[in-house]
């Protein structure tokens, strides 16, 4: 195999937090990783639905921005707001 161009290769250790929890009526599974590398933001996997976003105190209170990068209900996007901030 021929050798292909990298625009970016980096290794960094990370800290990956597993959390589960129910919110109203939805269950959450998240993989919360931290690092260097995402400044002051934490990379948030919706284990569920296979979605992912660095995320911050700050976009978390963003109207429509959990319910568009997770694909939520605006009901389920509150229910996760009302968590996140302990979490990051």
């Amino acid at each position: 195999m021929g050798e292909r161009p990298l625009i970016q290769d980096v290794t960094q250790d990370t800290s990956t937090r597993f959390v589960s929890f129910t919110a109203g009526s939805h269950r959450f599974e998240l993989a919360l990783m931290k690092a260097d590398y995402f400044n002051d933001q934490t990379m948030v996997i919706n284990l569920h639905k296979n979605r992912q976003a660095l995320l911050d105190l700050e976009n978390i209170m963003k109207d429509g921005h959990l319910e568009h990068i997770f694909q939520l209900s605006a009901m389920e996007a509150e229910e996760l707001r009302n968590y996140l901030p302990d979490l990051l």
